[in-house]
């Protein structure tokens, strides 16, 4: 009598304790809704050998959809609202609309597994539900398989375009509207070397914005960078595909490890703003596809590696430096060939070019000539050891079974091994040496692993998911957590800046539009010189080209009051002491406890020589 009453209680109690949970929130019914959760699974697992019929469609179709609309308010009230719920017992399920979507969606599942159950054993079939299944997820894994290069795009495609649809028209990352701001500038002055970014000329990587430019022409540089970053995490997975395919593993293997290194977390992270660096990680991974074909087949194709390679030191130092590490390895180990040695010195040279890891200062005399420093080459704040140590050092320790894999001198076991030995190192080395910098060192490191430790996933199953479950615990661990500054004081809030959640600029959503207005207000009152932050900057920089009349500063106030001239400060703290010149937006509680959006103000600091400081 109970099983029977269970399904029509379910049918009846679901729609009702969502409704209250919208409305009201409760950690108890959010409790109530993993337990019916848990009970339906179990349940289903019982009958997975009943007969195939329409009730039990009914009972899949409900089930998976009760798991999709549960997993998704789960992404909805941790993911979006910065891990202010827990994962079990949350008292809300987060912003509207999508958690009243997301709930249709988990309640429409239970109900529909429960007419399912109502229907069972009034028809029968010839297969049983487990065989059903299995026919489907067959059919599932051929078509992925058949169409690996294309699913290896699309899942993390779609997967990183969510938070830029959530946070349309605005920006998602530290550097996103920097990016978009400085392919705007292109457009009036096309100058790839000589760049301006934040507040000044500078050299970066070119060729990031050398293949966006003509895209550029036909489709606007912010429209650009909405789609960007997911277009290049699917290129990261679908090049991953493509070497890994190359070097013998199998379309499954290949297809799980591209798929592993793209969405891992550290990876995933990557892809919010580090769009120079992501285009260097897909060049690096063409180079040695061309690279292990050029060794395999016998067949030479030194001047296709060598375009690769060149395209690799152009896009980004990171990939510069790979490369070099590479040929310079396979040279001492295998092939004596000196070509190994010419084509790492087109990395090493790009190095030189990037001043040892460090963003070149570039400046135009009046005569049109450039002058070129750095902060190693005036040896005024970086040593060469720290440039050794902060950057270089890291990579080898991070990418050193990458080279092992690549070298054709040890085979898989001993990959295995070493990579599994490169792990124990990284996480307990920084942890022994240097305990209050253990996490951070963690991070950093972790930022740069998915792509040597993704073919490690695959074989032995069993040995693959442990070690997944591990590294993605650590890397959520420290990437997502918000406990972190409070169990390891030592740590401070900025340690998470560039790791952090959801809108992961660091200013929120209203104020991005509210920085724009400011931009705006500057384009059409260039009457002296005003001064912010870098976080407004990025955005005031979207309405103003080349942000000229715009200095970024990490004391915005400080350096307004050391310059000449009349001096004005955008920012978002109110200054009694000085004259209100424009405000543009007003104080925003933000739903859902994830924060305040505050104004941004212009006050003029000083006019002419004169400081109104009252």
């Amino acid at each position: 009598m109970g099983s029977r009453l269970m399904p029509w209680v379910m049918i009846i109690a679901s729609p009702i304790l969502a409704a209250i949970q919208l409305s009201r929130g409760s950690w108890v019914i959010d409790l109530v809704f993993w337990l019916m959760l848990i009970g339906v699974t179990a349940q289903f697992l019982s009958m997975l050998n009943a007969k195939w019929s329409l009730a039990a469609l009914l009972l899949v179709a409900g089930f998976s959809l009760a798991w999709l609309g549960r997993i998704g308010l789960v992404f909805n009230y941790f993911i979006i609202t910065n891990g202010l719920y827990q994962l079990i017992g949350a008292e809300s399920w987060g912003p509207m609309p999508a958690s009243v979507a997301l709930a249709i969606i988990m309640v429409a599942g239970f109900d529909t597994y429960s007419v399912g159950l109502i229907l069972m054993g009034y028809e029968s079939g010839n297969l049983t539900i487990r065989e059903a299944l299995r026919g489907v997820m067959n059919y599932l894994v051929d078509f992925m398989l058949k169409y690996s290069y294309l699913i290896a795009f699309l899942i993390p495609f779609i997967i990183r375009l969510i938070p830029e649809i959530v946070s349309w028209p605005w920006f998602v990352g530290y550097d996103t509207p920097e990016y978009a701001a400085t392919l705007m500038d292109m457009l009036i002055r096309p100058e790839f070397i000589h760049t301006w970014w934040y507040d000044g000329w500078t050299m970066l990587p070119p060729l990031l914005f050398l293949v966006l430019y003509p895209i550029a022409h036909v489709a606007s540089p912010w429209l650009i960078f909405k789609f960007n970053d997911a277009v290049l995490l699917g290129l990261i997975g679908v090049s991953m595909n493509l070497m890994l395919r190359r070097m013998g593993f199998s379309r499954g293997d290949a297809l799980l490890a591209s798929l592993l290194a793209a969405l891992y977390p550290t990876m995933y992270t990557l892809s919010w703003e580090f769009a120079m660096l992501m285009l260097g990680l897909i060049m690096l991974m063409l180079t040695l596809t061309v690279m292990h074909v050029h060794i395999e087949s016998g067949k030479r194709h030194w001047l296709v590696l060598m375009a690769l390679t060149v395209l690799s030191a152009l896009a980004h130092q990171v990939s510069a430096t790979l490369t070099a590490l590479v040929f310079i390895t396979y040279f001492i180990i295998k092939d004596r060939d000196p070509r190994w040695l010419g084509l790492a010195l087109i990395g090493i040279a790009a190095d030189a070019v990037y001043t040892n890891f460090t963003i070149l200062n570039v400046t135009r005399t009046t005569s049109g000539a450039l002058t070129v420093s750095s902060s190693l080459i005036a040896g005024s704040t970086t040593s060469p050891y720290q440039a050794l140590e902060g950057y270089l050092i890291q990579l080898i320790i991070n990418y050193w079974p990458l080279i092992i894999l690549v070298s054709h001198g040890l085979r898989r076991g001993n990959f295995i091994i070493y990579s599994l030995l490169a792990w124990i190192l990284i996480i307990l080395l920084p942890s022994a040496l240097i305990p209050s910098e253990s996490f951070v060192s963690w991070w950093i490191w972790s930022l740069m692993l998915p792509i040597p430790l993704a073919p490690l996933l695959t074989r032995p199953r069993a040995l693959s998911l442990i070690i997944l479950a591990l590294v993605i615990l650590l890397d959520v661990s420290w990437s997502w957590s918000t406990l972190v500054n409070y169990i390891f004081s030592t740590i401070g809030p900025e340690a998470t800046l560039v790791q952090g959640i959801y809108p992961r600029a660091c200013v929120m959503t209203p104020m991005e539009n509210y920085a724009y207005d400011a931009g705006l207000y500057i384009v059409n009152h260039l009457n002296g010189t005003y001064v912010t932050g870098y976080c407004l900057y990025t955005f005031i920089h979207l309405a103003d080209r080349f942000g000229a009349n715009v200095i970024a500063s990490y004391d915005p106030l400080g350096t307004a009051l050391r310059l000449n001239g009349t001096v004005y400060l955008v920012t978002t703290q109110y200054l009694s002491n000085y004259t209100l010149i424009a405000r543009f937006g007003n104080v925003e509680i933000l739903p859902y406890n994830t924060g305040v959006a505050y104004p941004v103000y212009v006050f003029l600091i000083k006019n002419d020589t004169s400081s109104l400081n009252g």
